[in-house]
């Protein structure tokens, strides 16, 4: 950002909260790349691994108040570029 030539006037992060719907949403993307392995055999061992990753992530958010998991931030930057005169 300063070497664009702008100023930082603020910056704020903000938990990312993941409950398990949107964690089974993220898996069955991955889920519909499985046709796109080299084999059989291995798409077929990721989808073992994308269904134990659904079952764990259901008992995570059944075991924390509110349901969701904080997994990573998001960052906000307030800048400015200074007037040129």
């Amino acid at each position: 950002v300063k070497r664009a030539g702008l100023k930082v006037l603020e910056t704020r992060t903000y938990p990312i909260r993941y409950d398990h719907a949107t964690m089974v949403r993220q898996i069955n993307v991955a889920r519909s790349k499985l046709r796109l392995f080299p084999s059989k055999a291995m798409a077929e061992e990721m989808r073992k691994v994308l269904d134990g990753l659904e079952k764990e992530s259901l008992e995570v958010t059944r075991r924390v108040v509110g349901g969701r998991v904080t997994l990573g931030f998001d960052y906000v930057v307030v800048a400015e570029k200074p007037r040129e005169n």
